[in-house]
């Protein structure tokens, strides 16, 4: 039976208007499954209530803009505590001093970006392996799989064509890294990684 493909996405206040980016970059994929965004509540959330919704969560988002603001820490330490995955994103402009006490707080890998195009590819690059899990969590039939691949095929192109399209500046790290190392939890491989044949060409 396919799962629900769920994601908890955290961000700072500066950084607010980024969370819908998540969603669009969903509708952008060649195939559709079941998805759920979540977020903790905007106003005066408890512990309990951050937790349920982190706790069964595929894939936590952290978005850090400027500076830091609540409960980013709290939903961080929920997130490391139930061993959810986590991919950590900053903008790669000047941090504010608690800012980079969080960061030295999380020793975490971040992922730079500089403008909400290149959050957009950080997202897509994980979106889809997470969607070509191999146990094939979220229902995929072969045709969707094989336009996923394709699909991943035709962004790796337009990476070449483009240049340093995800940026790798201030810390960042090449696409080809994150797609075979996710920052936090499981390894994912897809179908292709599986039996050592290469995604991005020949």
């Amino acid at each position: 039976m396919a799962e629900t493909l769920r994601v908890f996405v955290s961000a700072s206040r500066d950084a607010e208007e980024l969370r819908g980016i998540i969603g669009k970059v969903a509708a952008r994929l060649p195939v559709r499954v079941s998805m759920e965004i979540r977020r903790t509540p905007r106003e005066k959330a408890t512990y309990e209530e951050i937790f349920e919704r982190v706790a069964n969560c595929d894939r936590v988002y952290v978005i850090l803009g400027r500076d830091i603001s609540a409960p980013m820490g709290t939903e961080w330490e929920i997130a490391r505590e139930l061993e959810r995955p986590i991919v950590a994103l900053r903008g790669n402009g000047p941090l504010s001093p608690a800012a980079h006490i969080f960061l030295a707080w999380t020793r975490a890998r971040w992922l730079t970006f500089r403008t909400p195009e290149e959050l957009a590819q950080w997202v897509m690059w994980d979106l889809i392996d997470l969607l070509l899990h191999p146990k094939n969590r979220y229902g995929l039939t072969p045709d969707e799989v094989h336009k996923l691949l394709l699909f991943r095929k035709q962004l790796a192109v337009q990476e070449v064509v483009q240049g340093e399209a995800g940026g790798t500046e201030g810390g960042g790290v090449l696409l080809d890294d994150i797609r075979r190392e996710p920052l936090e939890g499981q390894l994912l491989q897809s179908p292709e990684e599986e039996t050592g044949e290469s995604s991005t060409g020949d």
